[in-house]
């Protein structure tokens, strides 16, 4: 008795297991509807995914604006230390009338308004005395010198040009020198031309 026992254990051990077979549809009707709701479920999970993004896009809109709309809170706020040393020297100006204060307020305003630019990385660009640099210059007009050097230097600043960290924000408007032309070197520049056109003539007349 034992035996049959052990053998239909072997027997049952021995046989392999079947993994769980998918159902098939018993027929097209109910493989046509299988099909439509896997297809009903994918559409509501592609719908709900567009909308989760368009959720997300009008937040990211959203945050944009406000952090563009107050980006510039903390220089406004700067500024209205500058905005109240104007209000206080306009109201020495109505009450007093004294021009040294009036200077001295002035001053006073001016000097802080460029140190907190300075420390909002705007710098000025030194140009008088410099060499000509198209990035940094924009030609308003020229001066004859003497002086004749490798590059054009700049003789007088119009508008003062700035930098805004390692950008140029406002290029300077500049005079810069030029060779001094004398009446000697004009003439002989004048001869030179009319030298040059004469011998293309010629040899204009040569190849006809």
């Amino acid at each position: 008795m034992n035996n049959e026992k052990e053998k239909n254990n072997k027997n049952h051990k021995e046989e392999p297991i079947r993994e769980e077979e998918k159902e098939e549809p018993c027929c097209p009707e109910c493989a046509g509807k299988e099909k439509k709701d896997d297809y009903n479920a994918l559409w509501e999970k592609y719908m709900r995914t567009c909308a989760d993004f368009t959720n997300a896009r009008k937040r990211w809109d959203r945050d944009r604006e406000e952090l563009i709309k107050f980006s510039t809170s903390s220089l406004i706020r700067d500024l209205l230390i500058v905005l109240d040393e104007s209000e206080q020297a306009l109201k020495m100006v109505k009450e007093h009338g004294n021009i040294e204060e009036i200077i001295k307020g002035l001053e006073m305003a001016y000097n802080n308004f460029v140190n907190l630019l300075k420390k909002r990385g705007l710098t000025p660009i030194e140009s008088i005395g410099r060499f000509f640099d198209p990035h940094l210059h924009e030609i308003i007009a020229t001066k004859e010198v003497d002086d004749v050097t490798d590059k054009p230097l700049v003789l007088e600043e119009i508008q003062k040009g700035y930098m805004l960290e390692d950008k140029v924000l406002r290029p300077s408007k500049v005079i810069v020198g030029i060779e001094k032309q004398n009446v000697e070197n004009k003439e002989e520049k004048k001869e030179e031309k009319e030298d040059k056109t004469k011998d293309n003539n010629s040899q204009n007349k040569d190849s006809i």
